[in-house]
């Protein structure tokens, strides 16, 4: 009866220990451009918590991320890295031309490389807000316990699965600072 009673236990706990690495590999995505010659290292779009633009209302904003590297590669050490962040909002962000991260206390200050506003395709309205960063200032992320942003007047923060989402995206680069053994 115990060991019946321990077998049922592992059989319960044993996907649940194995389906988050799963489900955080999953998070990255990867492809290659055969015509350019180019890897893209991306990140899936993920919802940002405690949204609250310059109205003091919940707003619906999200995050990704990704890198590009020359060639067919499996890794590499881009130069910089895209935050992009999408708002299904009208206008919210239309002079948004910072963003700032508080990272674990520290500022990071970023400019805008573009912003775009449309719709989604099922007639809502769409904002497309993209930022670049360095390679260190994604570890930074990566290794943070608490990151809080401010998007032109949105403040956000990002929560457990957009951090686990950034680890991921900078396990995939060739980091000897994130790597545990060496290959």
């Amino acid at each position: 009866m115990k060991s019946a009673l321990i077998l049922a236990i592992m059989v319960v706990l044993t996907p649940s220990a194995v389906c988050p690495a799963q489900s955080l590999r999953s998070t990255v995505n990867v492809s290659y451009d055969k015509f350019d010659d180019l890897t893209e290292v991306s990140t899936s779009e993920s919802k940002v918590d405690d949204v609250v633009g310059r109205k003091k209302e919940k707003q619906d904003l999200r995050l990704h991320a990704r890198y590009v590297c020359a060639g067919k590669v499996s890794r590499c050490r881009p130069d910089k890295v895209e935050l992009m962040f999408v708002s299904y909002s009208l206008g919210e962000h239309i002079r948004s031309h910072d963003l700032i991260l508080i990272v674990d206390e520290k500022r990071m200050r970023t400019t805008t490389l573009s912003w775009s506003g449309g719709d989604d395709g099922a007639g809502h309205p769409v904002e497309h807000i993209d930022f670049s960063i360095s390679m260190e200032d994604l570890l930074r992320i990566a290794r943070a316990e608490k990151v809080e942003g401010k998007l032109g007047p949105t403040a956000f923060k990002l929560n457990d699965d957009n951090l686990a989402a950034m680890r991921v995206l900078a396990s995939e680069m060739e980091s000897p600072m994130l790597r545990e053994t060496p290959e």
